[in-house]
């Protein structure tokens, strides 16, 4: 009985701790990445325990085509780039470390991971004529929301 109840207090702690975070989709609006990527994009959210995730895409979406996907892990930034950097050797050509972004930073492709205190803050972008400008102004909005939290 009484493991029960210190499980049932528990579990309430951690899904108060999660539902009080923000979703990705409020921590960059629709209009904010608009004017980031140059286009009017929607939205479409995924949001679970740790992890919420919004992905923005024209309306009339084409191949090559403006998009971005936002995604936080709350509490998960140590652990997931002490993984990236355990692939570094593995991924070093394609693999580069970012300054100015966050508490540390690295990139493969279009996928950017940057690790802001405590959480893992995942960027895809593709289909703008400069990813590093959008992904800085996207990590803007974020870090300036996150710090008014």
């Amino acid at each position: 009985m009484r493991l029960a109840s210190a499980s049932l207090v528990f579990t309430a702690i951690l899904t108060s701790t999660v539902s009080a975070q923000p979703t990705a989709c409020q921590l960059v609006t629709a209009s904010e990445m608009a004017a980031i990527l140059g286009t009017e994009v929607g939205t479409a959210a995924d949001d679970r325990g740790i992890q919420t995730k919004c992905t923005y895409e024209p309306a009339q979406a084409e191949l090559g085509g403006p998009f971005a996907e936002l995604q936080v892990n709350w509490g998960d930034g140590h652990a997931s780039m002490a993984g990236a950097g355990a692939m570094k050797p593995q991924l070093g050509a394609v693999m580069d470390d970012l300054d100015g972004l966050g508490d540390q930073a690295t990139s493969v492709g279009p996928m950017t991971m940057i690790r802001r205190g405590e959480d893992l803050i995942t960027l895809v972008v593709s289909g703008v004529p400069d990813n590093t400008a959008a992904i800085k102004g996207i990590y803007k909005v974020l870090d300036e929301r996150l710090a008014s939290q």
